[in-house]
């Protein structure tokens, strides 16, 4: 009950700041992921400097390796966690119904239901990639792709830009012509 109370008092800008969270954990995983890969691996001359040095250990390289991939798997279980508390709000305020999507996939990805898998295609059976009547948008349910779009002034700004280069573009051309037309003109003496 404590934790339904809390996504209750969270608003859209909680919610924001909480994927903005994630999105700089995924980056943090992304990093972990490479410093395991560089653990096992060699250095190269450029990075050890001069020759006189010598490799490290395996011991060393092993506990890189381990602590890499430690951070990277606790990361990787908490960003799976915030994720879903994520999807749960969208769920919980009636955005997406990811239950539906996830059946349509189901259904829609076994060519022979476990009905009809005896003697060929039974009559309930659908085809694979037919539209199911409980899923609503395509399983994004009530979320509205053009409301979030009008929310978002990159569009609008990219939209601004356009006109302004293709007003600018007409009048340069606007601008030719009319040079055109005078010197045309203009009595050869």
């Amino acid at each position: 009950m404590a934790a339904h109370s809390e996504e209750a008092v969270l608003t859209h800008t909680d919610h924001i700041k909480q994927l903005n969270g994630i999105d700089q954990n995924v980056a943090k995983l992304l990093q972990c992921a490479g410093l395991a890969v560089k653990a096992l691996t060699k250095p190269s001359s450029l990075e050890r400097g001069n020759e006189s040095q010598e490799l490290p250990s395996t011991q060393i390289q092993k506990k890189e390796f381990t602590e890499a991939t430690t951070q990277y798997f606790d990361l990787l279980s908490s960003i799976d966690i915030e994720l879903r508390q994520q999807i749960h709000a969208l769920e919980e305020a009636d955005i997406l119904p990811i239950e539906a999507a996830v059946r349509e996939n189901q259904v829609d990805s076994d060519p022979l239901p476990a009905s009809s898998a005896g003697a060929g295609a039974g009559a309930g059976a659908k085809p694979p990639g037919s539209i199911r009547s409980d899923v609503i948008n395509g399983g994004l349910g009530n979320l509205d792709v053009g409301w979030l779009n009008s929310r978002n002034d990159n569009v609008e700004k990219e939209m601004e830009a356009e006109l302004w280069k293709k007003a600018s573009a007409f009048l340069a051309e606007v601008e030719r012509s009319k040079e055109k037309d005078s010197k045309e003109s203009i009595p050869q003496q």
